[in-house]
């Protein structure tokens, strides 16, 4: 393994406009040596540094590693557009960011795909490292390259450049593969080898290598063929069974440059009990598990005296839903109120609970109260199960108001399955209803934030073989929304709508897909999750350059009868649990 510390130092950080962002070796960094290791891991997260060092699951993963004896696990970050051009100018390789040893001298090199408009920046950290894009043109020393985290559950548009994805839990799956890695470097074995015995021992691990898809003649999945002996046909989705056996994040990486996050972050529950249609995490996090209240007072204890951070998120899909929330929050503010630690709750569903979350953390500094609404009429939220009453959030934000909330931010989606011209009224309607509750506090108008994006029928869902809307409806809402809200208490803010769209194709994509985004790549695409970075005529070039529709992939319907792409990956729900849902929601909207 090669030091480059030096070379970064003189040839990257004076060139680049934020060094910051990669000097390393953060407050709280784990500095095991990955020369020494029996197994070393390099942690890449495909997003800028402010993104990915404020990833939970990430430092999760990372304090996992480094607690296995015999494996020293660093981390390494996208790089910004001027630091992948220096990189490539000074000839720098991507490395790891307290190691300062270029990612493709470590065992493994694991990805959290976190998200769909990712994908390019995978091609960009592996280009950098040095390593083959495409797993087949790696060679027996390049690194094993994994990846987890939610696209892992539907994983075939980047089949060609992964070699194992670990969907479900990392905790679960990463410490058996280490223990795999670590027996077999033992004894020699190549890395053809390693992957062979990953497929066929470790359950949870996906090596595309051994499976081959097959189309119909319309270019439908026709199936996946196992291609090696002892590899399971259907890759099952391991999780772990008590959040208490996930590392405890009690030294927390404090940031060096800017971050969208700078708070403690405690998950108090993974999974969740509503089912909501369109949620994929909300069906394929399960089952619901959660930490103790004892257990999360004690790490939020722990990690503010070892961060100097002043706020407390309490993350996980609904905290609402935690059956001891109120407990919980008084617990919180006795300990830390006095402190002015602000405790945020992100997440929160509406209904009796909420309305007493205000007076809890009154306490504490106020932030603005967040309601995922999801659709404006009842009839659509009954539809997509987003159990909440119009009632009860009225109830809720008169509450926060009272406590000395100010402002509310609401999330919709547009384009569900059945809405019509009144359902999308209904959305500003029901804004203008909230903004007006205030009036009955202090006789003001209350300022409401709304944050609209389009409907993308996510796999693993009832929805997910819902045709996507064009783009040229969802154009149409924004100019709805954008002419009732004129002059109005009421603020839209709009998701790209071609992204969106790139969004759905992408999560709903086969192997076929992979070429596409290696073409986006080549012809420029990076950082797309970025508005300033985000070229959609590059991917509907690089659609056409694959021979491909993007919009047969997006805003088709798929039948109930087709195989899926992400059939072989056995999310905790059955095809038949969600053909059953999807069923149901469609005599709701008849």
């Amino acid at each position: 393994m090669d030091y480059i510390g030096d070379i970064i130092s003189e040839r990257l950080l004076p060139r680049v406009r934020q060094p910051g962002q990669y000097v390393g070796c953060e407050i709280n960094a784990r500095r095991k040596d990955p020369a020494a290791a029996d197994v070393s891991v390099l942690l890449a997260f495909p997003d800028t540094y402010g993104i990915g060092i404020s990833h939970l699951g990430s430092q999760v993963l990372y304090q996992l590693l480094n607690d296995i004896d015999g494996c020293a696990c660093d981390r390494t970050y996208c790089p910004q557009r001027d630091a992948e051009q220096v990189m490539r100018e000074q000839s720098i390789p991507l490395f790891g960011w307290e190691s300062r040893l270029a990612a493709r001298d470590f065992d493994l090199l694991g990805f959290s795909l976190t998200y769909e408009m990712c994908v390019t920046n995978v091609l960009t950290m592996l280009d950098l490292a040095g390593v083959g894009l495409k797993s087949a043109d790696r060679g027996q020393d390049d690194p094993i390259v994994l990846g987890g985290d939610a696209v892992a559950d539907s994983p075939e548009i980047l089949a060609d450049f992964i070699d194992i994805f670990l969907p479900g839990d990392g905790e679960a799956s990463l410490p058996p593969l280490i223990e795999l890695v670590r027996r077999m470097k033992k004894q020699g074995a190549a890395r053809d080898e390693i992957l062979l015995a990953a497929a066929r021992e470790v359950a949870g691990a996906y090596v595309p290598r051994f499976y081959q898809p097959r189309y119909n003649a319309d270019g439908t999945l026709a199936g996946m063929d196992v291609l090696a002996e002892g590899v399971p046909a259907v890759v099952p989705h391991v999780h772990l069974q008590c959040l208490s056996d996930s590392p405890a994040i009690v030294r927390p990486l404090v940031p060096l440059a800017e971050a969208v996050h700078e708070r403690v972050v405690i998950e108090i529950m993974r999974g969740c009990p509503n089912a909501c249609r369109f949620c994929q995490a909300g069906h394929a996090r399960l089952p619901v598990r959660m930490r103790s209240v004892d257990e999360i007072v004690r790490i939020a204890r722990e990690a503010l005296a070892a961060t100097g951070f002043d706020e407390v998120s309490l993350l996980s899909l609904s905290s609402s839903d935690y059956p001891r929330l109120d407990e919980l929050i008084d617990r919180l503010n006795a300990e830390f109120a006095q402190r002015r630690v602000s405790v945020s709750l992100p997440s929160l569903r509406v209904g009796s609970q909420l309305q007493q979350l205000p007076r809890l953390t009154s306490a504490v500094r106020k932030g603005g109260l967040t309601i995922a609404a999801e659709a404006g009429s009842e009839r659509l939220r009954e539809a997509i199960r987003k159990d909440i009453r119009e009632s009860d959030m009225i109830d809720a934000v008169k509450a926060a108001y009272r406590s000395g909330w100010r402002s509310v931010k609401v999330y919709f989606m547009a384009g569900l399955p059945g809405e019509s011209e009144q359902d999308i009224d209904e959305i500003f309607h029901l804004c203008r209803r909230l903004s007006d509750a205030r009036r009955e506090v202090d006789g003001q108008r209350g300022s409401i934030s709304a944050s609209l994006s389009w409907m993308v029928p996510k796999p693993h869902t009832p929805m997910q073989w819902c045709a996507m809307r064009d783009a040229e409806y969802f154009f149409a809402v924004r100019r709805r929304l954008r002419e009732l809200s004129w002059k109005s208490p009421v603020s839209f803010k709009f998701h790209r709508i071609e992204r969106s769209v790139l969004e759905s194709a992408l999560c709903r994509g086969d192997r076929r897909v992979g070429e596409a985004i290696l073409a986006a790549w080549r012809a420029g695409a990076r950082l797309d999750a970025w508005d300033e970075h985000f070229h959609f005529e590059l991917w509907q070039g690089a659609f056409a350059q694959a021979g491909l529709d993007m919009a047969w992939y997006a805003q088709r319907a798929i039948g109930l009868d087709e195989v899926l792409p992400w059939s072989h990956i056995a999310c905790p729900r059955t095809q038949r649990f969600l053909k059953d849902e999807h069923r149901r929601m469609t005599e709701r909207l008849v």
